[in-house]
This record gives C-alpha cells, sequence and structure tokens, in this order.
C-alpha cells in the first residue's frame, strides 16, 4: 500500500551529532589556578639567599634575595547565540543546556590557546609570548631526534624537571613517537598495539590541538614543543564561567539571547620553569 507512510511515522532520536573540535580545558589541572576578588593585583617573588660556610669569629656571607611580581590584571571573554522562540519552543532537546556545553568547549580552547601563545591583552600572557622564556634549539631544521628530547629535558633547571608536562600538536607528537634509535635500542612506543606515548622521559606529554603558536611541522626555528613546570603558570579567576538567558533584547525579531562569559587573567610566574623546543 502506497498509503503505509501514515501509519509509520518519521523517529527522532533525541541525541546531537555534535562535533566538539579540538578538545580544550586540558592545561588548567596542571596549573595553579588561583581566586581572587579584585579586579588587578600582582603576587610578590622572591629568590633564594645565599648559604656558605663561616670561619670562626667571621662575619657571614651577606646576601639580597632578589624580589619581584607577577602582576596580573582581569579581562573578560565570552560570547552570545541568539534562538528563535519557535526553536525553543519546539525543540525536543533542551537546548539551553545544550549551549551551555558548547559554549564551556569554546572557553576552554580559548584558556588553553592563552596558557599557550596568548598575547597578554585579548588573552592570558600566554608561555611562548614571554620573552623570558629561553629556546633549546634543535640539532636539525626539518626533523627532530632523541636527543633534541633530552637535551630539552636537562636543559630546564632539576628543580622544575620533577614536574615538568611535555605540551606539542599532534602532527609532533606523531614524529616523535616515530624516533627510533635501533643502536642504542630506544623506541617510543613498545608495538603498534600499544597507545602512542603519554610520557616523554618520564614526564606528562599534553597534546593538545587548539590552534595556537604551536608547530605542526618542523622547518627553519619552528616552536615544536614545551616543556615546563606548569604549575608556575597561574591563573587568576575573578568570575567563573556563567551563562545567562535575555528574553527581551532580541524581541524585535522574536528571537531569545544567550550571553556566556568568564573574567580571568594568566600569567608566567617564573619564566625559567619553561623551555621552548625550537627547531634549528
Amino acid at each position: 500500500m502506497a498509503e503505509g507512510g501514515f501509519f509509520v511515522p518519521e523517529e527522532f532520536v533525541g541525541q546531537v551529532v555534535h562535533d566538539t573540535g579540538a578538545p580544550g580545558s586540558l592545561l588548567r589541572p596542571y596549573c595553579t589556578v588561583i581566586r581572587v576578588a579584585s579586579k588587578d593585583g600582582y603576587l610578590p617573588t622572591l629568590a633564594s639567599a645565599t648559604w656558605a660556610a663561616i670561619a670562626e669569629e667571621a662575619a657571614p656571607t651577606e646576601s639580597t634575595p632578589v624580589v619581584g611580581q607577577v602582576n596580573f590584571a582581569i579581562e573578560k571573554s565570552g560570547g552570545l547565540v541568539k534562538v528563535s522562540r519557535e526553536l525553543l519552543d519546539d525543540s525536543a532537546i533542551n537546548l539551553p543546556a545544550f549551549l551551555s556545553q558548547i559554549f564551556q568547549e569554546a572557553q576552554g580552547q580559548f584558556e588553553d590557546v592563552g596558557i599557550i601563545s596568548g598575547n597578554g591583552t585579548t588573552q592570558y600572557a600566554g608561555i611562548m609570548s614571554d620573552g623570558d622564556v629561553a629556546f633549546y634549539t634543535m640539532a636539525n631544521a626539518t626533523s627532530i631526534v632523541g636527543a633534541d628530547l633530552i637535551g630539552t629535558y636537562f636543559d630546564l633547571g632539576s628543580q622544575f624537571r620533577a614536574n615538568g608536562t611535555w605540551l606539542m600538536r599532534s602532527q609532533i607528537a606523531s614524529l616523535v613517537n616515530s624516533i627510533a634509535i635501533t643502536a642504542a635500542g630506544v623506541h617510543s612506543i613498545p608495538s603498534l598495539t600499544a597507545a602512542p606515548a603519554d610520557f616523554i622521559l618520564g614526564r606528562p606529554n599534553v597534546v593538545t590541538d587548539v590552534v595556537s603558536g604551536l608547530g605542526t611541522s618542523i622547518t627553519s626555528t619552528e616552536k615544536c614543543a614545551i616543556f615546563g613546570d606548569l604549575r608556575q603558570y597561574y591563573i587568576f579567576d575573578r568570575v567563573g564561567f556563567t551563562i545567562r538567558r535575555n528574553d527581551s533584547l532580541y524581541m524585535g525579531n522574536d528571537q531569545v539571547g544567550f550571553f556566556a562569559t568568564r573574567r580571568g587573567d594568566g600569567q608566567v610566574g617564573l619564566s625559567d620553569a619553561f623551555k621552548i623546543s625550537r627547531a634549528a
């Protein structure tokens, strides 16, 4: 019967096929997060004193520890989505909850970019944008070898290596996992059935594919990876993620606005706590 469609209605599955984009909020768990109650301020920094042997009746060695500060200035970021009243009324899914999810995904991506290479004005002050963070120059301009990773690792101060974390894009991680120094018996992964290395030289490797200053290929002077103690990167939270609904502002078009915002800042605490692997 041609009329069969009247007896067999279409089925709606209450699930959304959603591309989240590159995962965000990967770096926050490794950083130092501080909740602040003002628009701007600073953290004092203090270097070490000198300790030395003292001969009998001799004066102790005098030193003046270097004092400095890490400044923060709270900035606002956010987004807006306008939704028609009909869509809100007729949608079979909880659309406001779904919008909250995608706003949080976008915020996490924005934050990770800021931590890595933010400009310090409209974003956090990024590690790669800090002029005092030193480079480790790799052996070659177009390839990576095991010695580059080892050199970066040991070029970082020993006080930071114990809590060091690697940051790199997937394309660079692929090249790292392809390293095989057969004469020394060094391989990044033991077999093709094992997961690619989540650790490099015993330290976690965070593969982040947000579009940042980290390179995706090895070319001359390309910044390929960061190794450092992310506890020395400070996130200052003034107001966390919030989402608000406004039913009046866009009433002329019978739309409802959803506003998501957060206020905060991010700053490198100690520039010596990071090294950037850069191709020759």
